[in-house]
């Protein structure tokens, strides 16, 4: 009697057991891979923005070269309006005139200073001379009063001529220096015109190199467009090189332990359908940042290079789906993570057989997207209890 009842129970539980969700073995081989997302980007590019113009800090953009064209080095790719600098050469080319004829005229008047100068020193000396013969003169003269205020008068005229020649050479050394301060005034004002006129020509900013037009959105995402006004030193225009294309991308914190350099990339494009390109992981971030304000988890910056870009479809700013390649599986067997419990350190799954549930300790090799791979002793079509 006592053996009837446990059959009947087995039977029962064997019964409940048919019902219970299974996963059935099937071994295969798996590569193992990170899913993460990108964006296209080339890692030899050039950035252009607004021209560096003195005392010019705010640019309005009156010219863009529409986004995707091909353009040739020296090609105008943004224009800016230039009325400011256009007022300011104005008044600059005034100030050049005016010191110019100022500088003629000092000319004219310094020329004439110096010959009257010239003309004093000789009056000056003629009365010198005229002292010098008067004191050695002999007869009416040769009193002893006359011989006295005719020494004074050579005196008076010597001290005359030491002081016009001393005043003359002043005179000359002013002259000369205020020569210079309006030279260099004129030589400023010249290259100031100069810097005016190159400020202008700069407002047209030209390609420095052959590319394709790609615009840069500012930190409100938002893309330049002729009208807008920009400040110096923000970047609108990238040219980069298609042929070095590569995918920019981050790995979350806790998954960064799974990545190394030089590791094998899938890539798809959302923009190219049916195609996976092929890449490595370059580089690897050494440090941890913020994802971003909306998505605050910490992550790693990383870089993909691909083997053969397809420089006629590939654009930079196209997003990525991408599967870092861990490594291949063999012979294993996908369950939901959930099927797996523990004893201690030990993994376990359950195994339905025919008399009820068994107890089977399995290897999990990897985890991947709520699946883990596992390898236990359970053969081929038998069933795992989800």
């Amino acid at each position: 009697m006592k053996t009837c009842f446990m059959l009947i129970a087995l039977l029962v539980l064997a019964g409940c057991d048919n019902d219970a969700p299974t996963v059935k073995v099937q071994f295969e081989d798996i590569n193992l891979s990170l899913a993460t997302t990108g964006e296209l980007a080339s890692s030899d590019t050039v950035k252009v923005g607004p021209p560096l113009v003195k005392r010019t800090w705010q640019y309005k953009i009156t010219f863009l070269i529409p986004e995707g064209s091909w353009v040739k080095k020296g090609d105008v790719i943004v224009g800016f309006d230039a009325q400011q600098q256009h007022e300011r050469l104005r008044s600059s080319k005034n100030k050049l005139a005016t010191e110019s004829k100022k500088l003629q005229s000092q000319a004219l008047d310094n020329e004439q200073n110096i010959e009257q100068l010239k003309l004093e020193i000789a009056q000056t000396k003629m009365q010198l001379e005229k002292a010098q013969r008067k004191s050695t003169q002999d007869g009416d003269y040769s009193r002893a009063l006359d011989i006295k205020k005719l020494k004074i008068d050579l005196a008076i005229a010597t001290k005359e001529m030491v002081l016009k020649t001393y005043r003359q050479g002043n005179k000359a050394r002013q002259i000369e220096l205020d020569l210079q301060i309006n030279q260099a005034e004129v030589a400023r004002l010249k290259a100031e015109v100069n810097e005016r006129q190159k400020g202008i020509r700069d407002m047209k900013v030209k390609a420095p190199k052959d590319g394709i037009v790609v615009y840069i959105a500012n930190h409100d995402n938002k893309k330049p467009a002729s009208g807008d006004n920009v400040f110096m030193a923000q970047k609108l225009i990238e040219l980069p090189n298609l042929e070095q294309m590569i995918v920019t991308t981050t790995i979350a914190e806790n998954d960064v332990s799974r990545i190394s350099i030089g590791q094998r990339v899938a890539i798809e494009l959302d923009a190219i359908q049916d195609r996976t390109f092929w890449g490595k992981v370059e580089s690897l971030g050494q440090v941890v940042r913020v994802k971003s304000r909306q998505e605050p988890s910490k992550v790693y910056d990383a870089v993909i290079s691909i083997e053969q870009p397809d420089v006629d479809l590939m654009r930079p700013g196209m997003a990525a789906r991408l599967k870092i390649q861990e490594s291949q599986l063999k012979a294993v067997t996908t369950v939901p993570v959930k099927s797996i419990y523990y004893e201690g350190e030990q993994s376990l799954v359950k195994v339905k057989g025919t008399l009820g549930q068994s107890s089977i300790k399995v290897h999990i090799l990897g985890q991947e997207a709520g699946n883990a791979y596992i390898q236990g002793d359970f053969a081929n079509g038998d069933e795992i209890l989800r």
